[in-house]
Formats: C-alpha cells, sequence, structure tokens
C-alpha cells in the first residue's frame, strides 16, 4: 500500500513538473521580433503621443556616455546596449560589484505592469567556442533576470541569449569584440502606455 501512494505521488510529481516545463517552453517560445514589435500602436495619434514620450526617455538615458541609446519602430522602442565588462568581470557569470549601479536605472520601468514589456538580450564575442559563449550568454542573463525579479516586478521581463551570434562588428580588434560583448535592454510600450495615449495622459 505504501509502495502504491509512493507511484501515485511520483506521478503526480511528474506532471507538475511537466505542466512547469510546458508553460516555461509557452513562455520563452517567442522570439525576439515577437516580443520587440507587439503590440501594435495602429492609432496615428496614439503613435505620436508615443514616439514622443519614448524620445524623451531616450534623451535621459543618453545621458549616460558608456551606454549606447538608440531607438527602432519609427522611434516607438528604445534599444539601450551596456557593455557587459560594465556588469560582469571577465569569463564570469555572476554581476560584479558595480552592476547594481548600472541596473537601478531601469527598475522604474518595470514598475507599471503593462506599462514597458522590457527585453534582456545577452551576446558574446567570438573569442570562444560557439558553445561556450552561447553557455556564457545564457547564464549571464540569468544573473540580470534574477537581479531585476529580486528588485522590480518580473512579469513583463523577457531575456534572450545568443552567444557569439549576430556581432555589431567585426570581431577583428579588441575594441570590437569588447562592443560586442553586451547586454541589450528593449524598452517596448506595453497595453497600459498605449491605453494613456488614447486617452492623452501619456506625459
Amino acid at each position: 500500500m505504501k509502495s502504491y501512494f509512493l507511484q501515485i505521488r511520483f506521478i503526480l510529481v511528474a506532471v507538475m513538473i511537466s505542466l512547469s516545463l510546458s508553460s516555461m517552453v509557452q513562455v520563452t517560445s517567442q522570439s525576439l521580433d515577437d516580443v520587440i514589435y507587439n503590440p501594435q500602436i495602429k492609432d496615428s495619434k496614439s503613435r505620436k503621443a508615443i514616439c514622443d514620450y519614448q524620445m524623451k526617455q531616450a534623451k535621459i538615458l543618453s545621458e549616460d556616455r558608456n551606454l549606447n541609446v538608440m531607438t527602432i519602430r519609427n522611434t516607438e522602442v528604445i534599444i539601450v546596449t551596456i557593455p557587459a565588462d560594465l556588469l560582469f568581470e571577465p569569463n564570469q557569470t555572476e554581476l560584479s560589484s558595480d552592476a547594481e549601479l548600472v541596473l537601478l536605472k531601469y527598475c522604474p520601468f518595470l514598475r507599471t505592469p503593462d506599462f514597458y514589456h522590457m527585453v534582456i538580450a545577452m551576446y558574446h564575442d567570438n573569442s570562444a567556442s560557439e558553445q561556450y559563449s552561447k553557455e556564457l550568454t545564457d547564464l549571464r542573463v540569468q544573473s540580470v533576470y534574477d537581479w531585476f525579479a529580486e528588485n522590480a516586478d518580473v512579469k513583463n521581463l523577457y531575456k534572450f541569449s545568443f552567444g557569439n551570434s549576430s556581432a555589431l562588428l567585426p570581431n577583428n580588434s579588441m575594441q570590437n569584440r569588447r562592443l560586442n560583448r553586451r547586454l541589450e535592454i528593449y524598452l517596448v510600450p506595453g497595453q497600459v502606455m498605449i491605453d494613456q495615449a488614447k486617452k492623452n495622459l501619456l506625459k
């Protein structure tokens, strides 16, 4: 009888793990483009209000000269590129002691649920194997995600890891490789921002 209950318990645990993994797959099955190009803003008046708002935010963020700030989607989406060495020591996956000062300024973007969808995407250079680079960026982006989970609401935070793919520049110099080792943060308008723009409440 005891053995029977242990078998039932094992099956229930296995089912719970399976359901958990299934939900994880659903979350991570979205591509980077899926996240940064949705939701779409169809109303032209709302789009202009959001673009004006995003340009103000981008200007504030660009005051930090260590970062590269640009916009895509006709200025609807902000991309901030942070060199990995501002967050991690070489070949390390735990955040450095100075990383918190860099990341703190992005917590307010997660304060209001669904106001922003925030994406964190980690990249490496080609100085190591493809497998090593992918594993390194997997662990690094998880460290960044975990830090945000401890300091903000991560319901609308998405993480991606791209190893040594999608280099910004040819990996033919130390400076170029440094720029290719990076964290990209995408600030995508969420439905709450869109709704506020429609009601002319976006300031």
